[in-house]
């Protein structure tokens, strides 16, 4: 895949299976269509787009897209790995996008990962970008007054959920109180995930990312966010970034050897 083919197709996730694929396809999609106008073209390398292991077991893509207005939007990213192991097949993919500092909306994140037909598990959330101890109006105004409390809870109580511990401690320090975190098990056949995913994780889904457009288009008919506070805010964004996504990214050596994921890591510290 060439960077022109990437920025035709903005994402794809080829070997998601068919409910989950379709599910994050069609939220890249909603990114696409409210934030295409705050976004560059990809100037993501080709060999980053699209990499395959040394051993040929593995292969991944990674596509970033910029902020043209980086005090809104800092960049967004899709990322995909397909990997063979002695146990099965692991599949992971991730959505994201970092806002810029001119605001204080929360970034937004969808990862989904499979080893198999029978289970999955999926991370949403809204991240907040203010210390929620010491910012209550940000906890009520993001989290409180939205439905996200109520969406969690409807996916709690799915007879095949259960709550998904991050193995990261600063993962589970970054997210969200109404971050939907869990695991999807005994699902019996492609038919059972399939109709879980279609009837009840798809339509939460988008209704999680409709709540982030309303958030993040309600920053605009608020006061610019002040310097002092912009530069706090950036600091815990730099943090995110560095910390959170490089580190989520830690196993690429002993997938793809280092030379790839500094390729990767590269291109995220880049923003392109």
């Amino acid at each position: 895949m060439d960077a022109s083919e990437a920025e035709e197709v903005w994402i794809r996730f080829p070997y998601l299976t068919g409910p989950c694929r379709s599910m994050m396809e069609d939220i890249a999609e909603s990114i696409e269509q409210q934030l295409g106008s705050f976004l560059h073209p990809t100037r993501t390398p080709p060999d980053v787009t699209h990499f395959t292991s040394p051993r040929g077991n593995a292969e991944g893509s990674f596509i970033l897209r910029s902020g043209a207005n980086a005090s809104q939007v800092r960049f967004v990213f899709g990322w995909w790995i397909h990997c063979k192991l002695g146990t099965g097949t692991l599949d992971a993919a991730t959505l994201f996008v970092m806002l810029g500092p001119g605001n204080d909306a929360p970034h937004f994140m969808m990862e989904v990962i499979q080893n198999d037909s029978s289970n999955f598990i999926l991370l949403l959330d809204l991240l907040p970008r203010k210390d929620l101890v010491f910012n209550p109006d940000y906890l009520k105004t993001f989290y409180e007054d939205t439905e996200l409390e109520n969406y969690r809870q409807l996916v709690e109580k799915a007879p095949q959920s259960q709550f998904y511990v991050p193995s990261s401690l600063y993962v589970r320090s970054a997210v969200s109180p109404t971050a939907l975190l869990f695991k999807f098990r005994d699902l019996s056949s492609p038919h059972d995930l399939h109709s879980l995913v279609e009837e009840l994780i798809h339509p939460t889904a988008n209704k999680v990312f409709r709540t982030w457009v309303d958030a993040f288009d309600g920053c605009h008919g608020r006061p610019e966010v002040e310097e002092e506070e912009k530069m706090m805010i950036l600091a815990r964004d730099e943090q995110i970034r560095s910390i959170g996504i490089e580190k989520d990214l830690s196993y690429l050596p002993k997938l793809f050897g280092q030379e790839i994921a500094d390729r990767v890591i590269a291109a995220i510290r880049k923003g392109q």
